[in-house]
Order: C-alpha cells, then structure tokens, then sequence
C-alpha cells in the first residue's frame, strides 16, 4: 500500500499563531485562561487544552469572567466589532488571535462600507468566521451568498447599477468563488473584487485535487466542524472515495475505510487547517500498522505464482542485484528484470551502486523478454519520462507556476528541462527585449506556464511572459487595495505633457500636475522633471471605480512663504535677483517662488523714471526687506535703504572724527604753566619806571 500525504496538511499560518499563543500564555501561568468560543475547529486539540484547564465561554457569559487574573482568547475566526466593545467596558484583558488573513478582510469590509459600497460577502453565513466579518461592517448594506446558486438569487431582484464590493470567507472553495465571481462581473456594472481566500487554502485544495487524482482511497483528517476541512472532502471525492477522519481513533473504527485497504492501493491524505501534527501522524502511525500486517491469502498467492507481464506493461519491482552497468530486478515473475544504466536515467556517468540499494522498490516498463536467459528488458526513464509528461499535462490543464533552469539556447527560443522533459519557450515569450541574446538565459532559474501541448509528439510550449502578466495583475490588483490618500510613493516619470507628468508607481501611473510640481509658475513640467527621474510623490487624491490617481510632488517644506516666515525678518539685507519689470518698479525673487517688489521710488536715491535705466533683468543686487505681509504674500523691498543706511552712517561718523580732532588740539588758554612763569617772574629793575 502506497501512502501519498500533502506536504500542505495540517495548522494553516492563523491556526498555528492562535494555538502558539495559547500555548505561550498557558506556559506563563500567570492568569486564568478563557477562550471565546473554540479557539481553532478541532475537538482533540480542545479537549486538551480544556484538560490543561482552558476554560471556553460564550460573548453571552462574559460578564461572568472576573476581571482581575484572567485572560480572554479571540478565536481565529475572529468576531464581531461589539465583542472588542464588551470586553473593553468590562475591564478584561484579552488576546486578540484572529488569523491576520481574517483581519484584512475585517479592515476592507469597514473601508468599503464607509465608501457607500454594497458588500457581498461569499461564505456559510452561520460559520464564525462569517458572522465576525458582518458584525464589522457597522451598518454597512450587506448580503451573504454561499454559492453561485444564492448569489443569482440575490441579484434577481438588485439594482445591478450599485457599487458593490465583493468578498469571500477565507476558506471557501476555490471553484465556488470563482463562480460567483464570474457572474458578479457579468452582472453588476460597478463591482471592486477583493481575492480574500486564503493563499494556504488554496494551495491545500490544490492539492487535495492532485492527490485524489492518483489515489485509489482518500483520507481528510479533521474536525467535522471545520469549514476548510469539509471543503477538502468535497474537492477530494470528486475523484475517488474520500473519508473524513478525526483521528487514529476513527480510523481504527471504520470497517468501510479498512475494506478499501489492498497491497497495491494507493492512499492519498491531506488534513484541515486546524488539524494539529500529533493526530496526522497518529493516522499515519495506524495506516503502516495496517500496512504492515497485511498478508495474501492462498488464493492471491497462487494467482500471483501464474501471473504474466507483457510488453508495454509497467510494473513495481524490487533491486535485488546491483553492478555497476545494470539493476537485477524482481519483477513478481520466473524472469529477471535487467535494467541497463542507459535505461535509468538520461544522465552521464551514473553511479548506480551509491544510487540504489537492495530492497529498493521501482517502477519500470517491461520492454523485451529474452526466454533464452530467462531475463527481461526493463525502462526506468521512459516510466518516468511517462510520468513526467503526465505531470506536464496536469500542470498545463491546471495553469500551474512552474520554476525550472534553463538548459539551452535554440534558435528562436529556449529549452527548460523539467520533470525529465524539454519545454520549449519561444524568444518573444521568455520577457527578454529582442536586443537582448537568448543565451544570458542559460543556467539561470526561470518562472513560467505551459500554454500548449501536444500529446502525440509530447511537446510542450511555455511561456515567461504569462506569468510576468500574472503577477502584474496581482501587483496592480494589490496596489489599488492599499493605496490611500496621503501615502507616499517613489516611481519613474514615464512621460510629460503640457500639463503634467504622468508617474509610474509600479505597474499603475499616476500623474502630477503642472500647478503641483512647484511653487512658482512654470511653463512646462520639464523645467523640473524629465523622462526617466525617480521621484518621491504622494497621493493627493484616488478614483478606484475611473482608475486615476492624482499626485502631489511639493511639500509645505518648500513652500517658499514658509521658508520666509521662518528664515527671514523685516531688515535684512538679503541677495535677489531681477525677474520682471513693471511702470511701477521691479520685481526681484527672494527665494524661488517668492517675488518681492522694489517700488521705483525704492530703486535709487535719485529720480527713476523707469526700472531698466538702473537694473537689468537676470542681474542680482542686495536689498532691503522693509515689508512682509503673509497674509496677502506680499514683499516690499527697497535698494535706496541701503544707501541711506550707509549715508547715514558716513554722517554718523563725521562729527565723531571733528570731536577727536578738538580733543587732540591744546587751547590758548591751557599752555603750559612752565611756559608762562618767565613773564611773572621777571626781574623789578627790568620794569619800566613810572
């Protein structure tokens, strides 16, 4: 019995954070723990936690919670916006565990509803998840459809011509929401289209999908209440008998599921999100019980010791000889199986003895017996080349994103091996500009889609370019979910206009317009930005339903008149720069996109009939600021200040220099006395006689 398990079973990302903070808050054990409602859909994992003394309680009985020493847990389906309400007027700490996938969709629905939008919501409307995303839309015009069934229902009687936002339960199956969306877009003329599915979801019944395909039984393990885990069942029997199991348990106990056991069967498990490792490894654990202790009755023995193979055919068998050229091989038959190392794989130089062991099981295809020998002609590579053009198929059918290196440069194209077969990808295809040589492709890791087959001669054609489309789409799709007025973007200047300048913001443009480029007056875009430039924008303002986004480029930091109140001050001297004349004076720019006025009174300190007899355009002089008025922008500047202010100054000083000069000359009067005592000394005879 051949067991295949989905690499994607088991706790989805919501699931695990919501059971790690459980587990890291029961680990604390600071507080008495409550979670509202079951934490996650699996009653294993709840009848633990509750024996580890988790206590689960309704919103109903949460006045009952005392609010000292205990601790809330908000399920991962999350819950309405009125439980966030009670538990904050109720004074009581809680943990918030709502899967971030949830939140996102709690974050749009209250967006879309203040917009006016009409929501419709694509889900099971008594599912938790569910009624925790409607009690978020605070009075938000709403319906829940659960399949395309419903939804056609709704519509039979709707104003089609109303703005509609559209949205899906995060583990409603993938089909379903592509149905409904299909008819959405058919039926309503305004409709926004959120992907809410979760990506772990989807890849889950992806997978689900593939492995029913292969398998003869199928088994989902999960809660019976889980939403994604139902989903699985429903995905997975489409193809073959599927079985819901909770646990070992449940295995154990099913005669149904253990009939449908047989060597040669081929079991295929996957799990819910919310189904815990320990159990799926205990479902596995049993099914190799099982496995183990299968024995063939008399009758399988015999018909086996009689069976035949023919040519064509494939069959498992087991190594029981090794050299290094060839691979003995059990085949169930008298003959052996020869597998030459040609026949194993394309490879060079194969070393097949560190390759396989005794006991290893293979499939091959028997090719020519040699009843001489007693031997038989086995292919390993061409089964597996089988199968890899199966897996071709599956991945062209399924529209699936492949990653391969490429192998070589062909003319017209490249060559990708992947799963043992060649795809060709032509040169317009591969996202390469036709300048560029094919050959810089060779031995990097490519990502495409196969978008043709041809069974017969097993050729496949695939495509780069699909998926760069793709994830434009995705790109472009997440853009317009987040952006929002005020938010900051660096892009390229795509193209100019005598308008504006259109911006390209990553996939979607924007433009700027010429008014919001600068603060001073232009003639063209150009006289700031040009073709090519990275700029920092932000959005001024965004029409989803017209697709246009309006951009701001100058800031209230450039804003010239800010700049001036906070540098500059009535009297100072600052440098200007002659822009414009008028029969009344010039104007001068201050700072760039503020232009101040020299009156001609203020030109010269001397009659100026007009301005161009003293200054010239483009000439830059010093002046004055004897006036700013911000409440109407207005400068009054004036050349003729400066040249009082220096006249007056040279006045100043005049009278200072004359005071120097009288305090440096000696009256008369103040000779020295020295010079004075001969006279009044003189000698009486010398005294003329009276």
């Amino acid at each position: 019995m051949k067991i295949i398990r989905s690499p994607h079973a088991g706790f989805c990302f919501g699931v695990r954070r919501a059971v790690d903070l459980l587990l890291g808050a029961l680990d604390k054990n600071e507080s008495r723990i409550f979670t509202l409602g079951k934490l996650i859909h699996n009653d294993d994992f709840n009848r633990e936690m509750k024996e580890r003394g988790v206590e689960t309680i309704s919103e109903e009985n949460l006045g009952s919670v005392p609010a000292e020493n205990s601790l809330v847990f908000i399920r991962a389906h999350g819950c309405p916006r009125s439980v966030y309400d009670k538990l904050d007027s109720l004074g009581l700490k809680y943990v918030d565990a709502t899967c971030p996938y949830v939140k996102k969709i709690h974050r749009i629905v209250a967006e879309e509803g203040r917009k006016g939008l009409f929501i419709i919501l694509i889900g099971d409307a008594a599912h938790p998840e569910v009624r925790g995303i409607v009690g978020q839309m605070e009075g938000c015009p709403h319906t829940v459809c659960a399949d395309r069934k419903g939804l056609e229902s709704f519509l039979e009687g709707f104003d089609v011509t109303r703005p509609c936002a559209m949205l899906a339960q995060t583990t409603v199956e993938v089909s379903v929401w592509n149905e409904c969306r299909l008819l959405a877009e058919e039926k309503l003329g305004s409709l926004t289209v959120h992907s809410t599915i979760c990506s772990a979801t989807e890849e889950r019944q992806k997978d689900a999908e593939r492995i029913a395909k292969e398998a003869d039984l199928m088994l989902v393990i999960g809660g019976r209440d889980s939403s994604n885990t139902k989903k699985l069942v429903r995905v997975s029997e489409r193809f073959c008998p599927t079985y819901l199991v909770s646990n070992a348990a449940d295995l154990e106990g099913s005669e149904d599921i253990k009939k449908q056991f047989r060597p040669a069967s081929t079991v295929g498990l996957t799990a819910g999100a919310s189904t815990p490792d320990r159990i799926i490894e205990e479902v596995i654990n049993k099914m190799e019980e099982t496995k183990n202790t299968e024995e063939l009755s008399f009758q399988e023995m015999l018909d086996q010791s009689f069976r035949t193979l023919n040519s064509g055919e494939e069959v498992v068998g087991v190594v029981t000889g090794i050299t290094p050229n060839e691979l003995q091989v059990d085949l169930g038959i008298k003959q052996t199986g020869i597998l030459p190392v040609s026949e194993i794989s394309d490879e060079q130089a194969q070393d097949i003895q560190a390759n396989f062991k005794i006991g290893d099981k293979i499939t091959v295809l028997v090719q020519k017996f040699n009843d001489a020998e007693g031997t038989v002609a086995v292919s390993k590579k061409r089964v597996d080349s089988k199968l890899g053009w199966k897996k071709v198929e599956e991945a062209f059918e399924a529209g699936e994103i492949i990653t391969a290196n490429v192998a070589s440069a062909v003319k017209g194209g490249i060559i990708v091996s992947w799963e043992g077969q060649n795809v060709f990808i032509p040169g317009s295809l591969t996202g390469l500009p036709k300048t560029s040589p094919l050959s810089e492709l060779v031995g990097t890791e490519i990502k495409f889609k196969i978008i043709e087959t041809d069974p017969v001669k097993r050729r496949a054609v695939g495509s780069v370019r699909a998926v760069l489309r793709e994830e434009k789409k995705a790109q472009v799709a997440k853009f317009w979910d987040e952006i929002e007025v005020g938010k900051v973007y660096t892009g390229t200047v795509k193209s100019l206009t005598s308008y504006g300048a259109f911006v390209d913001l990553g996939g979607v443009d924007g433009m700027i317009h010429i008014t919001e480029l600068s603060w001073k007056h232009l003639k063209h875009p150009n006289e700031v930005v040009n073709v090519g430039d990275t700029v920092t924008c932000f959005v001024k303002a965004v029409n989803k339903e017209t697709k246009k986004i309006s951009l701001g480029y100058k800031t209230e930091e450039t804003n010239p008149w800010t700049i001036l109140e906070r540098d500059y001050k009535e009297g100072d001297v600052v440098k200007v720069k002659i822009v414009n004349f008028a029969t009344f004076g010039a104007f001068a720019e201050v700072v760039p996109g503020a232009d101040g006025l020299i009156h001609i009174s203020q030109i010269a300190d001397r009659r100026v009939t007009k301005p161009d007899e003293v200054l010239s355009i483009g000439e830059e002089v010093d002046a004055k600021i004897i006036g700013l008025d911000f409440t109407n922008r207005k400068i009054s500047l004036s050349i003729r200040a400066l040249t009082e202010d220096a006249g007056a100054a040279e006045e100043d000083e005049a009278p200072a220099e004359e005071a120097a000069a009288e305090e440096a000359a000696p009256a008369a009067d103040e000779a020295p006395a020295e010079e004075a005592a001969p006279a009044e000394e003189a000698p009486a005879e010398a005294a003329p006689a009276e």
